[in-house]
Formats: C-alpha cells, structure tokens, sequence
C-alpha cells in the first residue's frame, strides 16, 4: 500500500505532467504572440480579479519574478489585450483588461472547450469535480503559506 509521500509525489508529478501537457497542447491554437502565460493573466483578471492590478499584485498571484510578469504584461499590451498605466517603477504600473482582451479570453474558451471535453469524457462528472475541489483547496493552501 502506498503511503503518503509516494502518494504525494504521485500527485504532483500528474499535475506536473497534465500542465505541461494542456500548455502545450492548447498554445498550438492560440493566435500569433499569445502564449500560455498571457492568457493565465488575461484569464486571472477575468476570473479572480475583475478590476485593475499592479504587475507587482499579478507577480505576487502567480509567484513570478516581477521582472518577468512586467515583460509579459507589455506583451500583452502591445498585443492590445491590456492597457496599462504607467507608475514610479514599472512594477507599480497599473494593468487592466481590455474589450480585446476579454474577447480573446472567450474566444480561446470556446475554442478549447471542445478539445477539454473530450479529453475527460471517459472520466465520470462527479470525480472531476471531486478533483477539481481537492486541487482547489491544495491550491488555497499555497496561496496562504506564510513563506509566499
């Protein structure tokens, strides 16, 4: 019988392995410049956070380099999915979602929910949203951990 660190390894290696896998998969069908990463934020705007945010805060979601997220938000921006309102340093800038933006977002929705149904058809309804609540609270816990 498994006990719990190989069960716990078992689980984030899955997750590892299922991320990469639906990255990979569903940028092959986004438009020119749009990567993974712009659509989590385009995406973490839309779901979590309807109204404007600094690059700092979206770094501080993600748990990205500052640095990073400023580069990606510019991306964005130039792609018109974002407008951003420059501040003192450029992780103080202030980003909101565009009309574009949001419409990008539903459209890759519409565009991927197919592709995502048929992936979990063979899985019964019930025990996605059991997984989906079970990586919901694991992700609850990483966003709370004193270190973050």
């Amino acid at each position: 019988m498994p006990d719990l660190r190989e069960t716990l390894l078992g689980l984030f290696t899955e997750v590892a392995i299922v991320e990469h896998l639906v990255r990979t998969r569903i940028e092959r069908t986004f438009p020119d410049g749009l990567e993974a990463a712009h659509f989590g934020i385009i995406n973490y705007f839309i779901r979590n956070r309807p109204t404007p945010d600094s690059v700092a805060g979206i770094a501080w979601a993600f748990q990205e380099g500052e640095e990073r997220v400023a580069v990606q938000v510019e991306q964005l921006e130039k792609l018109g999915y974002v407008s951003v309102v420059p501040g003192i340093r450029a992780t103080d800038a202030m980003v909101f979602v565009t009309d574009a933006g949001r419409a990008a977002q539903s459209a890759e929705l519409d565009r991927m929910g197919p592709d995502f149904e048929q992936l979990v058809a063979e899985i019964p309804f019930e025990e996605l949203q059991i997984t989906n609540r079970v990586l919901h609270e694991i992700r609850l816990v990483l966003d709370n951990l004193p270190d973050r």
